[in-house]
């Protein structure tokens, strides 16, 4: 009873004129910039280094931009197929089919929804289940983190059918781009050239080369990026017992993003590829995967969003930050005067609460903003998509200019563009690319890690029950396909017998 106790006295606190506009605010600037390429990483540092209201003000508002730059992200992968975030990649497989089949205001509403489902339950873990989903992220060392970013690389494959072939060679391209940097462990640096942070551009370009292959495919064709059709209101607005249809698939994505989103290191990015490899491997239509599935949308969508409440339980009740966005707010946190930590809640029990109450107050704000800009925006796509193309080039060169000032980094997006280009003319994913570059860097550092800690070398992934539990299902996931080929070679002699 204690935790709903001081989640009302949470509510009631928050519930003022003032308290309200700013997490409004703040959804509002989080979604605008959530929506723009690269450019809300650089946001998120202005807003926190000019904080100079109290400390609640600035939570608030921190809250609902942390909510608002989740949403906004999947607006312009919907509309655009651009990529706002790292997790916003997966939106694009079947959001953007979507609104080339003129279900914009489909795509946009049903992934509202689904948000909202997800941070709902996101925000009733982080209130009920603090204590024990700590206690799980802290049994949780390198071997595990490991075999975690192992089993998530694996799991890939199964996004683009049962040729694994270009796949894995798109992920080895990531792995190859992702090791130019310092190195993880020891800081020496590799292919770097002399150039300062060369290793963090190239890594940036790559939501970028997303974006600009696209504009150079549509460029090449010389045709509309969207199709020119006419939206009508059940298509904006569908009936709520169409969107039920994908009850379970949000609820279990839900779950899902929360218990990853509890793991320092496991983010968003991992568990939408996760959670939409398994829908589709659940569903009965999978050939509709990537062509406009309405599960392969609101599966990752609900699963990302669950993840923000889970990836604050170990920030607040450990002071470990489980992703680069709750680094940020640790660094919040600590400017304001609070210390996050196992003595949080009893420090500052007040702030924390009214804190976690305006989370799902964001939610809600974030629920009815986009769901009320669904018509504009479904409208404004078909209205402008002459000039998309344009639009397109010129966000992809500005966010990445802003990033260090520096016209090297929008040579290397160029080149990246190009790249990008290349593998999709010749039908090689881009995903499995996209996901080696971000996890190669923690596979790496996780395995060093782990055998600096070890005397047993290679021995130590076995050795831990988690570790081994994630190494089988990664095997399983490669020797399913052999197996169904094995059976069906089997059953053909048979016949000919």
């Amino acid at each position: 009873m204690q935790p709903i106790q001081e989640l009302f006295g949470g509510f009631v606190t928050i519930f003022t004129p003032e308290l309200l506009m700013w997490c409004l605010i703040g959804v509002l600037l989080g979604t605008i910039a959530g929506a723009l390429p690269v450019v809300q990483l650089r946001q998120w540092r202005f807003y926190y280094q000019h904080l100079v209201w109290i400390p609640l003000s600035a939570l608030l508002f921190l809250m609902g931009i942390y909510q608002g730059a989740m949403y906004g992200g999947r607006i312009s992968s919907i509309l655009l197929n651009v990529p706002g975030d790292a997790p916003a990649v997966v939106t694009t497989f079947d959001g953007y089919p979507m609104t080339q089949q003129g279900r914009a205001g489909y795509a946009l509403t049903l992934s509202a929804f689904a948000s909202f489902v997800g941070g709902t339950i996101g925000f009733i873990g982080l209130v009920f289940l603090t204590a024990p989903i700590a206690g799980l992220a802290l049994v949780f060392g390198s071997p595990e983190y490991f075999a975690l970013m192992v089993f998530a690389l694996i799991a890939t494959s199964g996004l683009v059918g049962n040729r694994p072939l270009k796949p894995l060679i798109a992920m080895l391209i990531g792995v190859i781009i992702a090791v130019v940097g310092a190195d993880p462990v020891m800081g020496t640096e590799r292919f770097m050239f002399g150039f300062f942070n060369f290793g963090m551009v190239l890594i940036s370009s790559l939501l970028e080369l997303l974006a600009y292959q696209k504009y150079l495919s549509d460029l090449r064709r010389n045709v509309l990026t969207t199709k020119t059709v006419m939206l009508h209101c059940e298509i904006l607005f569908p009936k709520f017992s169409e969107i039920m249809k994908d009850f379970w698939t949000i609820t279990r994505s839900s779950l899902i993003g929360f218990l990853f989103g509890a793991l320092p290191g496991a983010g968003a990015t991992i568990t939408t590829f996760i959670v939409y490899d398994i829908e589709k491997k659940l569903s009965k239509k999978p050939e509709e995967f990537g062509k406009g599935a309405t599960k392969g949308l609101s599966g990752p969508e609900a699963a990302s969003n669950a993840t923000v409440g889970g990836a604050l339980i170990p920030l607040f009740s450990l002071g470990i930050p489980g992703s680069g966005t709750t680094a940020i707010l640790l660094g919040a946190l600590m400017m304001l005067g609070l210390q996050p930590g196992p003595r949080m809640f009893q420090e500052s029990g007040e702030i924390i609460w009214a804190t976690i109450a305006g989370l799902f107050l964001a939610n809600i704000l974030l629920l009815i903003v986009n769901t009320a800009f669904v018509p504009l925006l479904a409208t404004m796509i078909r209205k402008i998509n002459t000039y998309l193309n344009p639009i397109i080039a010129v966000l992809c060169i500005i966010g990445i200019y802003m990033l260090n000032n520096s016209l090297l980094d929008v040579g290397l997006m160029i080149f990246f563009g190009l790249l990008g280009y290349i593998l999709r003319k010749y039908n090689f994913p881009l995903a499995p690319l996209v996901l080696a570059v971000i996890l190669a860097p923690m596979l790496e550092e996780n395995f060093t890690q782990s055998l600096l800690m070890s005397s047993e070398g290679l021995n130590i992934f076995v050795t831990r029950p988690i570790s081994l539990i994630f190494l089988l299902m990664s095997a399983t996931i490669l020797l399913i396909p052999l197996i169904k080929v094995l059976m069906k070679r089997k059953k053909i002699r048979g016949l000919d017998m």
